[in-house]
């Protein structure tokens, strides 16, 4: 992941630009359905964030305390979280409750 994010030119998201990449970790720990939610506007951008969660490997799959693993949706984000998209995804910022 630290490769693609070195990988995007400095300067690359301007004013409230972000990028959101949604994704699925099975109960097998595999990652599937990676989609594009937010175009970075940039074509290399958006494939270089595609791949980089395409080619992670196997994650520890999300398990209740009785030990069923259930999947778990992801959505990774690049660029400005003050982004009005941030609230409709759902997400919190790290550090944040």
């Amino acid at each position: 992941w630290d490769n693609a994010i070195r990988n995007i030119p400095a300067g690359r998201f301007q004013g409230f630009d972000l990028a959101a990449i949604t994704f699925t970790i099975g109960e097998d720990g595999e990652i599937k359905n990676v989609q594009l939610f937010e175009s970075s506007k940039d074509e290399a951008t958006d494939a270089l964030l595609l791949e980089a969660i395409r080619q992670m490997p196997r994650w520890e799959p999300a398990t209740y305390a009785n030990g069923t693993k259930v999947s778990q949706e992801f959505v990774l984000t690049v660029g400005n979280m003050e982004n009005c998209l941030v609230n409709l995804l759902n997400i919190r910022q790290e550090g944040t409750r």
